[in-house]
């Protein structure tokens, strides 16, 4: 026993157990990615959390051990600042920022740093962290999130169906966000990703939905009709679109966004419009846009061959 008191108390050693304390920064940088660009959907909630909490602890346990180095000293000092990003990314999602956020204060109370850098710092975090849950609250109250506050994102997760449906060849994936906010006709937006910048962990799916695109907004679900025509063409509220193109156009609008302002906004043609007829004229009077669409055959894929 003496001699593994003795080997554990062995400053080279500890130094170099500290090494693995930068592991806690890079892992919740990685946990702030995923909370930010990803809908994260459980596959057993259960193992899950026990994982994700024993990898919190493990990395607790690895710098109180090491408490007095310098690496983990300053490991300690940054480690809040990282936390506190997940608070207001994944605000809600209490399961991702109770454990980083435990081992965060944990270890910023028994590290060995210097009591006065100590006391200032846990001042400042304390104040930030009260604040900015005030201010993110607030974003809340306007319906504003971090991602559509950066204008990078207009899917609301919470509102976000898994009723998805894929593309033949699984590259895109159509999914409904259903805001229903207590009216008698639901808001449903239907947006297309990407399945290659999706990530599989343990007991873990992690769909990316950042620079996802949207495709149509509908007040009436029940009347809208899909169907992948082909591994890139979705065919939705009476007529095909391309998401190849869709995807490739945005990429260029974020490359250059300069000329969005620019160009004119090019007109768009409603379904009627492009076929030069009205609604009135094709259907009658006292039909509706809702039961043209629905009326509307969907083409076959030898059609676009």
């Amino acid at each position: 026993m003496d001699k593994i008191l003795e080997i554990l108390r062995n400053r080279w050693l500890k130094l170099a157990v500290s090494l693995f304390s930068l592991g806690l920064p890079a892992f919740l940088l990685f946990v702030d990615w995923l909370a930010f660009a990803y809908y994260l959907e459980p596959v057993n909630e259960v193992p899950l959390f026990l994982l994700y909490v024993l990898v919190n602890f493990v990395f607790a346990g690895i710098m109180f051990y090491t408490r007095r180095q310098i690496i983990t000293r300053v490991v300690v000092c940054i480690t809040p600042l990282i936390a506190f990003l997940l608070l207001i990314i994944a605000f809600g999602q209490w399961y991702l920022i109770v454990p980083p956020v435990a081992v965060c204060v944990f270890t910023f109370l028994a590290a060995g740093t210097n009591e006065t850098l100590k006391t200032i710092l846990g001042t400042v975090y304390l104040l930030m962290f009260v604040v900015g849950t005030l201010v993110y609250l607030t974003m809340l109250h306007f319906n504003l999130t971090v991602q559509t506050f950066l204008q990078l994102s207009e899917c609301d997760i919470s509102k976000r169906s898994e009723d998805y449906n894929y593309s033949p060849d699984n590259t895109y994936r159509l999914v409904m966000y259903i805001d229903d906010a207590g009216n008698q006709r639901s808001l449903t937006s239907y947006y297309v990703e990407k399945t290659a910048d999706d990530i599989e962990l343990p007991y873990l799916h992690c769909y990316k939905h950042l620079y996802s695109q949207k495709v149509l907004v509908t007040m009436d679900q029940s009347s809208v009709v899909y169907k992948w025509l082909r591994d890139n063409e979705l065919y939705i509220d009476g007529r095909p679109k391309n998401i190849d193109d869709i995807f490739a156009q945005a990429e260029e609008l974020r490359k250059n966004p300069e000329e969005e302002e620019e160009e004119e906004a090019p007109e768009i043609l409603t379904y009627y419009e492009s076929h030069d007829f009205s609604e009135e004229e094709y259907y009658g009077p006292s039909e509706t846009v809702t039961m043209a669409v629905q009326n509307e055959p969907i083409p076959d894929e030898e059609t676009y061959e």
